[in-house]
């Protein structure tokens, strides 16, 4: 979350919004916000509760463990018409692409 936050300006600037969807309910996600020590103040994004893991679901990022149903960490880009334009689906909690990648990706989008 604090590296989100490091990175906002960054891709602001490429006139795109940033999301963060968390698939827990809303008190888990305020936890969630809280511990990533960054205030809510501070944030620069939006962070959404998806306590139906609806989002999770329409996208297939999700798998049966022992220990039950686990999101699998992913970033997407959706253009301004709502299309999909990029997909990155991590292999573990800390798998994620870096800023670096999503501003190269951004800037192919805009052309």
């Amino acid at each position: 979350m604090g590296q989100l936050q490091s990175d906002y300006e960054r891709i602001a600037a490429l006139d795109t919004e940033l999301l963060f969807i968390n698939p827990e309910d809303l008190d888990q996600t305020r936890d969630f916000v809280a511990k990533s020590k960054v205030t809510r103040e501070a944030l620069s994004f939006r962070v959404l509760a998806d306590p139906d893991r609806a989002i999770p679901t329409k996208f297939k990022i999700q798998k049966s463990t022992d220990k039950g149903t686990e999101v699998i960490p992913t970033a997407f880009i959706i253009d301004k018409e709502g299309v999909l334009r990029f997909k990155y689906v991590g292999s573990d909690p800390f798998d994620r692409p870096s800023t670096d990648s999503l501003v190269e990706i951004l800037g192919m989008i805009e052309g």
